[in-house]
């Protein structure tokens, strides 16, 4: 069966996830250890750039047996079509991405988040830091 990104956001509508157990929130230490998993197009190297960019209070480690908690998602790009560029002026692309955080430990999902971003001006730098925003406002939320 192939998974499209639209089973993934049917699956993910519901996003920010915080998953819970016996009433107790599952939380992201700051200073915590991340894997980013490998992702098609390149897409993992926009969500290291991110976590970067936006100072999520996170270590990003490139060996998964050092982390405690790892990244995955997928995302997915669209290009402008021929008549959408020549009719509404619009060479900007239409991107989709959602990735979730699962602990290493445990394996349960503690974070995930889907984000559709319509018109894109700077496509998958574009997804990657909302992916980003929304985790760094998860960890700080738990302060």
């Amino acid at each position: 069966m192939k998974i499209t990104l639209l089973t993934m956001l049917v699956v993910c509508a519901f996003a920010p996830i915080v998953v819970s157990q016996e009433g107790a929130t599952k939380v992201i230490p700051a200073g915590s250890r991340v894997f980013v998993a490998p992702m098609e197009d390149g897409f993992q190297d926009y969500i290291r750039a991110a976590l970067q960019a936006k100072k999520v209070p996170v270590v990003i480690v490139d060996d998964k047996g050092l982390a405690d908690f790892e990244i995955s998602g997928h995302s997915e790009t669209q290009k402008a079509s021929t008549a959408k560029k020549v009719i509404m002026w619009d060479w900007h692309s239409n991107e989709q991405a959602s990735v979730q955080v699962t602990n290493l430990k445990t394996s349960e999902i503690v974070f995930a988040y889907s984000v559709n971003k319509v018109s894109s001006a700077h496509g998958k730098k574009s997804t990657a830091e909302a992916c980003a925003k929304h985790l760094k406002e998860k960890l700080e939320s738990k302060k």
